[in-house]
């Protein structure tokens, strides 16, 4: 693995492994055939990661404490764990007998389903609750959908197998969807246009907080001039605009020096910050200290 890969969960990075229990034929999706140890695999998960997909993650046997955006959450059996793009994800604790079957896949993979409105809801709904503890019945459900896709990949030379992974995929989102919407009352939540409009800028955070940092950005992708988007995001989540920029840049920066060799320059450079003293103000500014004060602390 090259220097620059670590601190990164990607699918290149998985298909790069030719793992004997990852199916990865594509750029955008790869699934687990069998029960994976994550040991087996080339993360030192011990250490925090940037997720660059989506992973939904099925506990299938033995109990794990897992770290996303510094929120602990206990994994178990029958668990469901998602986290979206640009999560920051971390196992802290693991039994030897910890077994999970996963899909990682990007944006672009399922960019044809009509989830558009909605993905301010499932960004919203999963950073309130990034696992699901489900009975039998209802992870045996998901389980179901996760083998007929490894079935469909194992097909070769099918006519619409890609479509008819896809179409499985959207099926098990959905269900998943049901899920939340049964435990959080997300339907409810949709009709409060100012929920509507957080909901919205998280979706939009997640996917743009490298690159974009003002609150002029976030403002025009909604529709709205800054001064009211603003207004909407304090009065609804407690905190400023600004602030949940710099929660997020900040997590990703810690998780690249905790699980990086990269120097600081090259995650200033990675964070598109204009050079590395630049970087190291912000950093020590919202810190309390510098960079690799950070790293060796």
């Amino acid at each position: 693995m090259k220097k620059e890969d670590y601190g990164k969960i990607s699918i290149e990075h998985f298909a790069r492994q030719l793992h004997v229990n990852v199916i990865a034929e594509t750029k955008d999706f790869i699934v687990s055939k069998s029960p994976n140890d994550l040991r087996e695999h080339a993360f030192d998960l011990d250490h925090p990661h940037i997720l660059d997909g989506i992973a939904f993650v099925f506990c299938v046997k033995g109990n794990a404490k897992v770290r996303i955006n510094l929120t602990e959450h206990h994994v178990c059996q029958n668990t469901v764990l998602i986290a979206v793009p640009n999560s920051i994800v971390q196992i802290l604790e693991q039994s030897d007998d910890l077994k999970v079957e996963f899909l990682f896949f990007t944006f672009d993979f399922i960019s044809n389903i009509r989830l558009s409105t909605q993905l301010g809801y499932i960004v919203k709904a999963v950073e309130e609750q990034a696992c699901l503890h489900l009975n039998d019945d209802s992870f045996g459900n998901l389980l179901d959908v996760h083998k007929l896709i490894v079935k469909q990949y194992q097909k070769q030379h099918v006519a619409y197998r890609e479509e008819v992974i896809k179409n499985l995929l959207y099926a098990l989102i959905y269900q998943i969807l049901q899920l939340y919407a049964s435990s959080m009352d997300i339907t409810t939540k949709a009709q409060n246009r100012n929920e509507d409009i957080h909901m919205r800028f998280m979706a939009l955070l997640f996917e743009n907080y490298r690159t974009e940092r003002s609150v002029r950005f976030y403002a025009d992708k909604l529709f709205l001039t800054p001064k009211h988007f603003a207004k909407v995001i304090k009065e609804t989540s407690g905190k400023p605009v600004l602030e949940w920029i710099d929660e997020m840049v900040i997590m990703a920066a810690k998780a690249l020096l905790k699980s990086s060799d990269m120097t600081v320059g090259q995650i200033a450079f990675e964070l598109e910050f204009a050079n590395a003293s630049f970087f190291g103000s912000y950093f020590r500014k919202r810190v309390g200290m510098t960079p690799l004060q950070y790293r060796e602390k």
